[in-house]
């Protein structure tokens, strides 16, 4: 085995007697890395390894685990994560047991003082009832799980439920009489029991205030905390520079899914952050850039910019196809409101192109994909030859005759594994069988040399209507199996993918998306020290291995930043 030179610089850590998968192709196996300051310095055998001792190394026996390089999830939407940290996760629930559980839950994490929201208690649709009887919860078991915080809470009824301690900084006791447009939920005796309803609930909830940045920060540790728990230490997050944003008059909420470049910033400033940042801006925003310093791979190590990001379906499909045959699919057969018209696209695809950045498209019907394939081809043929790594983000649905053009463009797609459980049902009755075969077909993608990224789009829907899976093994389970879980059918098992090529999405191909193929995305010497401990090799023959496997420790730049003992 050819191992390259070891640094000179005195090593800090060593990790041996494991297997080392490093994702690099001129050493594709080890059973020990050597780490020096944030950078690999040595990989090779144990024996090669342990030379480099010196008396300040940290030695960390493997005892036969698996090392990988740090996950990369490169579509991430961080600031709804962060706001979501302060909130509790209700639309699945309508027990008082299971509602105390997660009060309890949101209340650790957050701690003293920090007001608790969350909505919308038993959702209809979550609960999958006509008519349900949604729960009034208990106001003493629930003041006795949050004694320092103030709590609100939405019911899918839209009417609202107040612990004690809200009640009290709004100044509402047993004496307050209703508002108007509204009243108080009281027991048979008269005394309050924290349901709110019309306006009573909206005063109460409105004493909320809002998340102020360094609040934000807070939540944002957090984040990061879980993040870095599933062995992830590289995001691709759909971002926004409010210095930019504040200059413009949007037509409706276009960045609500857009986090606040500045969290990273600070975040990286206080020498916080504990995953590395690519950001992607709105393409619409491309011009104004360059004036407040960013120009295509802007940054450094920590947080850097170089992609835009626009939309264009929720589902749009090529005829001949009728919205009213695909229920369940996520086929609408229609745009997202912040679609800009496909000859305005053109020339924002064409434009941003031109400035040298590469350009993410939201994409999930294969119409949508079709338009987005257009554009890039386009910009390329007036632009003229460079290193493009233009997106398809989500790419459920492709034509069959796109997925060559796709590769030749060398496109990117990132694509949500997660979502294929959600999506799938029905879609061999609603499409026909050869072309359902093209939905979600990642196989297909990868044999088109399509470059395939497995992401998460943490946390999930904006509405939370549903909750991404952030467990990278889950997702590349779900990418090699085709099954949501092991008792589930595969949805066209001629897609899958294999286990190599499952870790390759997760961690070298989100590098080279971000043009950081040079320093993170496998286990070479001189790049990051960004590694993942696993419970056991992965790349065993039976696949539910993922499912059982557990992330042991996370390295970033060398640093231990979790550990699961």
């Amino acid at each position: 085995m050819t191992t390259r030179p070891p640094s000179k610089q005195p090593v800090d850590l060593i990790l041996y007697g494991g297997v080392v998968w490093t994702a690099d192709p001129e050493q594709p196996s080890a059973s020990a890395v050597a780490v020096a300051g944030d950078r690999i310095a040595r990989v090779g055998s144990d024996a090669e390894v342990l030379a480099l001792i010196n008396p300040r190394t940290r030695l960390v026996d493997l005892a036969g685990r698996m090392v990988c390089p740090g996950f990369n999830d490169a579509h991430t939407h961080f600031e709804n994560a962060v706001d979501w940290y302060f909130q509790v996760a209700l639309t699945d629930v309508n027990d008082q047991a299971t509602l105390s559980e997660r009060v309890a839950a949101t209340a650790a994490r957050l701690g003293p003082g920090l007001w608790i929201t969350g909505g919308d208690l038993g959702d209809f649709a979550s609960t999958r009832e006509t008519s349900p009887t949604l729960l009034e919860p208990d106001l003493a078991v629930i003041d006795a799980l949050t004694p320092d915080n103030p709590l609100i809470i939405r019911r899918a009824d839209h009417s609202y439920f107040a612990n004690s301690k809200a009640l009290e900084v709004a100044k509402i006791d047993r004496g307050t009489p209703d508002l108007r447009g509204g009243r108080f939920g009281r027991d048979p005796q008269g005394a309050l029991s924290g349901m709110l309803f019309g306006q009573v609930g909206e005063f109460v909830q409105r004493l909320v205030s809002p998340i102020s940045l360094e609040q934000k920060l807070v939540g944002a540790r957090g984040v990061m905390a879980q993040l870095n728990a599933v062995g992830i230490t590289s995001i691709h997050d759909i971002a926004r520079l409010p210095a930019v944003t504040e200059e413009t008059i949007p037509p409706v909420f276009l960045e609500r899914s857009f986090s606040n470049a500045e969290i990273f910033q600070r975040l990286a400033d206080r020498d916080e952050l504990s995953v590395r940042v690519y950001a992607f801006l709105p393409l619409d925003t491309f011009d104004r850039l360059a004036g407040h310093g960013i120009t295509p791979k802007t940054g450094d190590d920590w947080l850097r910019f170089g992609a835009l990001k626009i939309f264009i379906d929720s589902g749009a499909m090529l005829p001949p196809f009728d919205p009213a045959d695909a229920p369940g699919t996520g086929l609408t057969d229609g745009w997202s409101y912040r679609f800009v018209g496909e000859e305005r696209l053109g020339e924002l695809v064409l434009a941003g192109d031109a400035a040298g950045f590469d350009i993410g498209v939201h994409v999930t019907g294969d119409r949508g994909a079709r338009i987005a394939i257009d554009a890039f081809e386009y910009a390329a043929q007036l632009n003229g030859p460079r290193d493009r790594r233009h997106r398809l983000i989500h790419a459920w649905h492709l034509a069959a005759d796109d997925f060559d053009r796709a590769g030749k463009l060398g496109l990117v797609a990132d694509v949500t594994s997660d979502q294929l459980a959600l999506y799938s049902n029905g879609l061999d009755k609603a499409l026909g069988a050869t072309r359902a075969a093209n939905a979600f077909a990642w196989r297909r993608l990868i044999d088109s040399d399509v470059t395939v990224n497995l992401v998460s789009d943490f946390p999930g829907a904006f509405n939370k209507s549903h909750v991404a899976q952030i467990n990278p093994l889950h997702n590349m389970y779900v990418a090699i199996t085709r099954q949501a879980g092991v008792d589930s059918v595969p949805f066209h098992p001629e897609q899958t993918i294999t286990v190599d090529e499952a870790l390759l999405a997760y961690t070298a191909n989100p590098a080279h998306a971000s043009h950081e193929e040079d320093i993170k995305g496998t286990i070479t010497p001189g790049k990051l020290a960004d590694l993942v401990v696993l419970s056991e090799d992965i790349r065993a023959e039976d696949p539910e291995v993922l499912l059982r496997a557990t992330v042991e420790q996370t390295y970033l730049g060398g640093r231990l930043v979790y550990s699961a003992s």
